[in-house]
C-alpha cells in the first residue's frame, strides 16, 4: 500500500476488529465476510470523524485494499465530485454484500451528480449487487430529508415494476425497499406508490416475489403509525 495514512488506517480497522463480531456479521445479519476482517460500522464511523473529508486519494488506496470495512470507510472519506462514471461502476462491480452496497448508497452514490441516471442505469444491469446498487441509491434519494423533488421519484416506479419480479433476494428487497420508501416521503407520493403496488399486482399474479414486494409495502403503507407519521411530513 503506497499511501501511508492508508496503510495505517487499515491497521487501526484491523486493531478494532474480533473473531467474535466477525462471526455475527454473517450468523446474524447475512454480510458476506469473506473479505471482512470483523470490525463494527459503529467503529467505522467514529473513525471517519477524525479524518479530513472528503480524501479521494485516501478513499481510492482504501478501496483497493479490497477489505471489507476499509471499503466501507472509503465510501465515507470518497468526494462525490471526484466520483467518475468508470470509478463508480469499478467500485459497484466490486460489492459482494448488502451492507458495502448499502452504505455506498448512503454515503457516496446518492450524492453524485445526478444520482437519479446512475441508479437508473445499474438497475438495468443484470449483474445482483449492481442491480441492487441501483435500487438502494433510489431507496437513499427518497428518504425524508433527501431534498429530492417529487417528478423524479415518481418516473423511476416503472423500474421498480418492471424489477419486482427479479428473484434474487438482494435485488428484490432493495426493489421493496425503494417503493417504500418512495411511499413513506410524503402524502403526495403515497398514492402513486400505491398504484405501482397494485399494477405490480396485477402483471404478476402467480410470482411469489413480487407478489411480496408489493403486498410488504402496501401493508407498511397502511399501518396507522406510518399513516401518521406520512401526514406529518411536506
Amino acid at each position: 500500500m503506497s499511501n501511508p495514512a492508508a496503510a495505517e488506517l487499515v491497521r487501526q480497522i484491523k486493531a478494532l476488529s474480533s473473531p467474535t463480531f466477525k462471526a455475527q456479521m454473517q450468523k446474524r445479519f447475512g454480510i458476506n465476510t469473506q473479505l471482512a476482517v470483523g470490525t463494527p460500522v459503529t467503529a467505522l464511523r467514529k473513525l471517519a470523524k477524525t479524518l479530513a473529508k472528503p480524501d479521494q486519494p485516501l478513499a481510492d488506496e482504501l478501496w483497493a485494499s479490497a477489505i471489507h470495512e476499509a471499503r466501507m470507510l472509503a465510501s465515507m472519506l470518497a468526494d462525490p465530485a471526484q466520483m467518475t462514471r468508470e470509478k463508480l461502476d469499478h467500485w459497484a462491480h466490486d460489492l459482494n454484500s448488502w451492507d458495502i452496497c448499502d452504505g455506498c448508497a448512503l454515503n457516496l452514490f446518492a450524492r453524485v451528480k445526478n444520482p437519479f441516471k446512475l441508479a437508473e442505469r445499474w438497475m438495468k444491469k443484470e449483474d445482483e449487487f449492481v442491480r441492487r446498487a441501483g435500487f438502494a441509491t433510489l431507496a437513499v434519494l427518497a428518504m425524508p430529508r433527501a431534498k429530492t423533488a417529487d417528478k423524479d421519484l415518481i418516473k423511476m416506479l416503472p423500474l421498480i415494476k418492471t424489477h419486482a419480479a427479479d428473484p434474487r433476494p438482494m435485488v428484490f428487497k432493495a426493489v421493496n425497499w425503494a417503493l417504500r420508501n418512495i411511499g413513506k416521503k410524503n402524502p403526495r407520493l403515497t398514492p402513486h406508490a400505491v398504484c405501482c403496488a397494485n399494477e405490480i399486482l396485477d402483471l404478476y399474479t402467480d410470482n411469489r416475489t413480487a407478489v411480496w414486494v408489493a403486498k410488504n409495502a402496501l401493508w407498511e403503507l397502511n399501518t396507522p403509525q406510518v399513516k401518521k407519521m406520512i401526514a406529518g411530513r411536506k
